[in-house]
């Protein structure tokens, strides 16, 4: 019976084929359960943890390789045809490289979790936390790309000619994909640069205010003073100016403002314009006096006589409140001394000839 030829073999041929398939799975189970086992416990003696990285490196890709040696060792029980024996070196090469991949992921995870990251720990860095997965993922999804193009190749597909005929295609992935690509490498710089923390108070571009919660591939992520979350993106981060407010001595909110007088205005109005802005600022208890503030009448505007102020904030927390309370009381002195705020307006002198 076990003379029967089925594609060109016996199924003498191909129980011995199986049998030493199984062989060599057994082999790499009891390797796993003794040999491995030993070396772990020899290796927790040691002082250097170099020998603990290669054991939990190669301990699961060392079993496939076994089975991956018992289907090369397959062939000599197996006669192949011309194309049988392509397709049976492709399948062995993909093994190959798939058991390659895997060690290679392996060691860049545990050299990430037995250097980088206790690294990242002594310094304290709450951005660090974050870069960790965001560069651990980014390597990942590399190194299987390369192993992709790698057994496309090996299978005898021009790659050249395949990305090549992704056409207009692939162009107008490429231009969907740009601002996912502009964020992704803002958010790159920014994790090489460190301009911040996470929980650092930031302002970016005199535009974008508050603490920073998170960061992630596309968009970093601010806490306001008012308590909502903005999604900066990262691109407009990277390139815009930051001012990384928590590395001063002080925490306290800036708060910049102008005020426009009308031009019937007399300088001694302005002059009390000024002091009323300047008592209100030295009244409430808020405002820190260890920044200080600023009151002047700096400018000739096309509809106003512009006074420009600025103050700090001791509370951050309390910043919406503190702000209500200043702007009503300027408004209500504002009032009581008959100085009225400017609105745009145009005056025509008509001449009769």
């Amino acid at each position: 019976m076990l003379e029967h030829v089925f594609w060109g073999n016996t199924l003498q041929n191909y129980l011995l084929a199986f049998i030493v398939i199984a062989l060599f799975v057994a082999i790499g189970q009891i390797f796993s359960a003794t040999v491995v086992k030993i070396l772990k416990k020899l290796a927790t003696k040691t002082e250097t943890i170099l020998d603990d990285v290669l054991i939990e490196v190669l301990e699961k890709p060392s079993i496939f390789a076994l089975f991956i040696v018992g289907f090369y060792l397959m062939s000599s029980f197996l006669t192949f045809s011309e194309r049988g024996y392509q397709v049976y070196n492709n399948v062995l090469m993909m093994l190959i490289v798939i058991n390659v991949t895997w060690a290679l992921i392996k060691l860049m995870e545990v050299l990430m979790d037995h250097y980088l990251t206790p690294m990242s720990q002594k310094r304290k860095s709450k951005l660090d936390e974050q870069v960790l997965p965001f560069l651990k993922k980014t390597l990942r999804v590399v190194i299987l790309l390369i192993a992709f193009i790698f057994i496309l190749k090996n299978m005898g597909f021009d790659v050249t000619s395949l990305i090549a005929g992704l056409g207009i295609g692939g162009l107008a992935f490429a231009l969907a994909a740009q601002p996912l690509l502009m964020n992704l490498f803002g958010g790159i710089m920014i994790m090489a640069d460190k301009p911040f923390q996470i929980d650092d108070r930031v302002r970016i571009n005199q535009v974008y205010e508050g603490y920073v919660k998170e960061m992630g591939m596309r968009s970093t992520t601010i806490s306001t003073a008012n308590g909502t979350l903005l999604q900066v993106p990262n691109s407009v981060v990277a390139s815009g100016v930051i001012e990384n407010l928590s590395a001063t001595e002080t925490h306290a909110i800036r708060v910049l403002f102008n005020l426009g007088l009308e031009y019937s205005t007399s300088a001694e109005k302005v002059e009390e314009a000024i002091s009323i802005v300047k008592e209100i600022f030295e009244r409430e208890e808020a405002v820190s006096n260890d920044v200080g503030y600023f009151v002047t009448f700096n400018e000739f505007k096309d509809s106003s006589l512009n006074i420009s102020c600025g103050y700090s904030i001791n509370t951050p927390g309390s910043a919406g409140s503190v702000k209500t309370k200043v702007n009503l009381a300027i408004k209500r002195r504002f009032e009581q001394a008959g100085i009225n705020f400017a609105y745009p307006t145009q005056t025509v002198y008509v001449k009769n000839s």
